[in-house]
């Protein structure tokens, strides 16, 4: 079993502690807060480890919703569920990457299967089972959230993070899980 140490456990809590104080300006813009969102994740699969990475693609979704829901997950909370698969699909797709000299695939791979994740059971799991609460206005942003957008924002973040990356592994002391 994996020894946690008081650097990793504290390393995740402060990248969590970031992604929830990112997450409350999403009023400003998805294309904002999303990039931003998708960085911390990459940065924590890569600099921290894969169970850092995953514990904050669980937790920042609910942490986000017990703070400040956005108006789409107060009328279908069941979206945390999605959007925490999501969050776990990039960094397992980062992480699994991160040996490769070309550690970038990861970043690519892991925006499509998370816009595939959440976009398919956006359309064909939560609402046809949830969706009854949704007008056709919410329906159509839900979509655009929860698709398209999340493809952009994860490219974004892939895109600053192949540039980032190789810096911060440089710095001394600031990767805890050598690749």
């Amino acid at each position: 079993m994996k020894k946690y140490t008081t650097q990793f456990l504290t390393r995740t809590a402060l990248l969590l502690a970031l992604c929830i104080v990112v997450q409350q300006f999403k009023s400003v813009s998805q294309f904002i807060t999303g990039p931003l969102v998708n960085l911390i994740l990459l940065i924590a699969a890569l600099a921290v480890g894969l169970y850092s990475g995953l514990a904050i693609a669980v937790l920042s979704p609910i942490l986000a919703f017990l703070i400040s829901p956005s108006p789409i997950m107060q009328v279908m909370p069941q979206l945390i569920v999605l959007v925490a698969l999501g969050n776990a699909v990039l960094v397992f797709a980062a992480w699994s990457f991160r040996k490769n000299k070309r550690y970038y695939v990861g970043f690519l791979l892991g925006a499509v299967v998370k816009t595939g994740v959440l976009a398919l059971g956006l359309q064909y799991v939560l609402i046809p089972l949830f969706g009854a609460a949704l007008n056709e206005k919410q329906v159509a942003m839900a979509t655009a959230m929860f698709g398209g957008n999340q493809f952009v924002t994860a490219v974004i973040a892939g895109a600053v993070c192949t540039f980032l990356w190789p810096l911060l592994r440089r710095a001394e002391g600031f990767v805890l899980e050598k690749a």
